[in-house]
């Protein structure tokens, strides 16, 4: 027999995935719902500890602070898109590519592939290998480079998400 709370689980895991196939999709018809909910099914049955752990305190907590996390990285998406625009289309291409390498304190698996990820959705910036805590990313800019490498922005609002030390 199944206990409570992994059937709880399962069913926020569903409910979450759910919501989100039908906010990708966009479509309200039969057909992709039911496909919808069968893909749901499916990854929830494979993954539903994934998104809320039994071990871990506080998720709900993470969750929100993941929430707003997401909408500040949208956007430095849209900034960055801009300014990687500007760059490639100023008839002097004011570009300096750069390969760096950065040591992270992020202890987390969870929060250094977040970071990793993070870096690589931002234009201009790409992740070319993790090691560890050691990144390294190919940036189109010094600037950019200097943000990853000195200001650590990104670093930062990830391990305050974790509440990890950065």
């Amino acid at each position: 027999m199944m206990d409570k709370e992994k059937v709880f689980r399962q069913c926020i895991t569903f409910c979450v995935l759910f919501a989100f196939w039908i906010l990708l999709s966009g479509y309200l018809d039969a057909f992709h719902l039911i496909a919808g909910a069968v893909c749901s099914a499916i990854v929830t049955f494979l993954s539903y500890d994934s998104l809320i752990t039994k071990q871990k305190k506080g998720g709900v907590f993470k969750l929100l602070r993941f929430s707003f996390y997401c909408g500040w990285l949208f956007i430095e998406i849209l900034r960055a898109g801009s300014d990687v625009a500007y760059r490639v289309l100023h008839p002097h291409m004011p570009i300096d590519p750069q390969i760096i390498t950065f040591e992270t304190p992020l202890t987390d698996d969870i929060a250094r592939t977040v970071l990793a990820n993070s870096i690589t959705l931002t234009p201009g910036t790409i992740t070319i290998d993790v090691n560890g805590g050691t990144y390294t990313v190919h940036a189109l800019t010094s600037d950019t480079a200097r943000d990853l490498t000195d200001d650590r922005t990104i670093e930062k609002r990830v391990a305050r998400i974790f509440l990890d030390a950065p």
